[in-house]
């Protein structure tokens, strides 16, 4: 093909510009053959695979251009996600072009790498974006735009002809990094499989990217973990290794780095984003992730035989995030920081602290204090603290049992269990957890000194403890002198009310019938905090929680019977409900003592606790059990 023939052609003629589309390709997918309306170009924005067009077959390196006439089929295949334009034109020679007035149509198709890719990006871009208005001056803004992109063709063409093109040292160092994206990739390793000295590889690939090559492979990286957040509900894990990053904690650290903000902040306002109702450019601080909801030029393709999508091309340095979405992403994260108190610019004193998990050095009384469990909470609400974020129960942060003024309205909610993309995004200055396990720890004093506290031993011991780690022992020593108190007018209040050698029993309905130790929970509160006569037989139980049968029951025989139905504080559970009317039906449920006295009491799920505002909380509830009729 003589290249230098079709650029006389075309530097003779006038255009008709007849359509322009932006396909994205998934990776390997295929775009069905499609017989070209007029001659086209196909501009690589992103990715790379092979096209086959009129019989001739191409690799599509990134950023190539690729040319057919009308009239030639297109297929082109994807390697990995691919995007690109396909400009859809009608060339018309003038007088001094008209001998060659059949070449363009007929010319052999070709491909080239242009030296410049961005212009012709933005150039297509441009296009594209003023086609999409429709009106005759916004065709008009485009046909003098593809004269432009046409300009830059021919001269770019004039200078590297499409038969000797070759990926310059910049473009194959650009393909070998993509191609190696999952693995670690060296500057060594780059310039000798290149055949090129470092420094020289360098410097060429600073110039045209404005980036070190290990840079680029992490932008890279960063980008396409940014496009699988939003295109997909893969985990943070999953999309970490995916990209080639085992240690999760370095991938969101880098993440965030990169976008300034933790995965889960990034999916969650690309998913506010593509809900905010027709906005022009909807973007992220990632140059090249782009939204779903894409709209997309008037096809005159049937829809199964290409999907034309719009979206962000793959531009170079020059690429700018929008403003408005740079700064709705800086409000986000100063927003998310809300309410911190400044620190003292003091020297912190530094502490060496032992809990379950070993030791912890503590630098200075933390301002923002993640709570890993919701009975910490209790324990730090207790204390006057107000936690600044804290694991959920069902999906809620509020202790169901405590007035809502006593608790943080504005707690960060970490989830269930925390994790560390959680704890990453929370930024807290110190986590107070029970029972995680030993690779949860490792992770999360990554983030920040987290201290563990067994949940087994005596609540009023593990008060203090956390009393003393958050500045707060003589609240500590208050609470529990105020607790004390307490309980000693109660014990004096409901003393008329329970005949002298009563016995108690708290059980515990889930899906069997269990007895509670006397020694634990709301047990304890009865004999230990109150000095009620719990049913003989127990004291040995070495379960906190032991089965008990409904045969066994009348045996016991108490006076009483404190009892929780069910394994949740927020739903339903139908097979508690269902055991306990079952057993309400039978002869030997009639025959124990509390039942036939009408000394069943019902209890809220959450009283088997021991933890402050439990215990305060079920001293009023055994009162008023036990000294307001039912």
């Amino acid at each position: 093909m003589n290249v230098h023939s079709l650029i006389q052609y075309w530097a003779g003629s006038s255009f008709h510009l007849f359509d322009i589309r932006h396909v994205v390709l998934r990776p390997g997918e295929t775009l069905p053959a499609y017989p070209l309306p007029a001659d086209a170009f196909v501009l690589l924005c992103r990715g790379e695979g092979t096209a086959g067009i009129g019989g001739h077959s191409f690799t599509l390196p990134r950023s190539c251009l690729l040319h057919g006439g009308k009239g030639l089929e297109l297929q082109i295949t994807s390697l990995q996600q691919l995007e690109f334009y396909l400009i859809l034109y009608k060339s018309e020679p003038g007088s001094a072009s008209a001998p060659l007035h059949s070449l363009a149509g007929t010319a052999e198709p070709f491909r080239f790498v242009p030296e410049f890719p961005a212009l012709l990006h933005q150039h297509a871009r441009d296009i594209y974006d003023t086609w999409l208005r429709g009106g005759e001056l916004a065709r008009f803004k485009a046909k003098t735009v593809f004269y432009m992109f046409m300009h830059e063709v021919m001269s770019q063409l004039d200078q590297a002809p499409a038969e000797a093109a070759q990926a310059d040292v910049v473009d194959q160092a650009i393909r070998y990094i993509e191609k190696h994206l999952q693995e670690p990739v060296t500057l060594d390793a780059i310039a000798q499989e290149l055949n090129y000295s470092v420094r020289y590889l360098s410097r060429k690939f600073k110039a045209k990217t404005g980036r070190s090559p290990i840079d680029y492979h992490i932008h890279i990286r960063m980008e396409k973990a940014a496009r699988l957040l939003q295109e997909t509900d893969h985990t943070v894990q999953h999309i970490a290794e995916s990209v080639g990053y085992h240690d999760l904690f370095y991938f969101i650290k880098r993440f965030k780095k990169h976008t300034g903000a933790v995965p889960g902040q990034f999916r969650k306002l690309a998913v506010e984003l593509q809900q905010v109702p027709d906005v022009p450019s909807k973007r992220l601080r990632s140059s090249m992730w782009s939204p779903p909801s894409l709209r997309y030029t008037k096809t005159r393709m049937s829809p199964d035989r290409i999907r034309v999508e719009r979206g962000d091309s793959a531009m170079s340095k020059e690429t700018k995030t929008p403003l408005a979405v740079a700064l709705l992403l800086c409000m986000m994260i100063l927003l998310s920081a809300c309410g911190a108190e400044p620190s003292s610019s003091a020297s912190p004193q530094r502490m060496q602290i032992e809990h379950a998990m070993g030791v912890t050095e503590v630098s200075g009384i933390p301002d923002r204090i993640a709570a890993a469990d919701y009975r910490i909470l209790d324990t730090l609400y207790a204390l006057g603290v107000k936690p600044y974020a804290t694991t959920t129960y069902s999906g809620s942060v509020e202790l169901p049992y405590m007035d809502k003024e006593d608790q943080n309205e504005a707690i960060v909610p970490l989830g269930d269990k925390i994790n560390l993309e959680a704890a990453v995004e929370t930024e807290p200055d110190m986590i107070i957890a029970r029972h995680i396990e030993p690779d949860v720890y490792e992770q999360l004093s990554k983030v920040a000194p987290v201290l563990v506290f067994r949940g087994d031993g005596d609540w009023r011991e593990e008060l203090q403890e956390i009393g003393s780690v958050v500045g707060r022992e003589d609240e500590a020593a208050k609470w529990l002198a105020d607790y004390d108190k307490q309980a000693a007018e109660v014990k004096q209040r409901i003393a008329g009310y329970v005949e002298p050698g009563e016995t108690f029993l708290f059980i515990r309905l889930q899906k069997e019938m269990q007895a509670a130790s006397p020694n634990v929970h709301l047990a304890a509160t009865l004999t230990k905090d109150l000095g009620l006569s719990y049913v003989s037989g127990l004291e040995k139980q070495e379960e906190s929680y032991a089965a008990l049968s409904l045969e066994v029951l009348p045996e016991l025989n108490p006076d009483h019977i404190f009892m929780t139905v069910g394994k949740s504080t927020v739903s339903q559970d139908e097979d508690a409900e269902k055991l306990l009317a079952d057993m309400q039906q039978t002869a030997v449920w009639q025959k124990v003592s509390a039942i036939q006295k009408g000394n069943l009491h019902i209890m809220p799920q959450w009283v088997f606790g021991d933890y402050p505002n439990i215990k305060s909380k079920s001293l009023e509830l055994v009162e008023a059990a036990l000294t307001q009729p039912e």
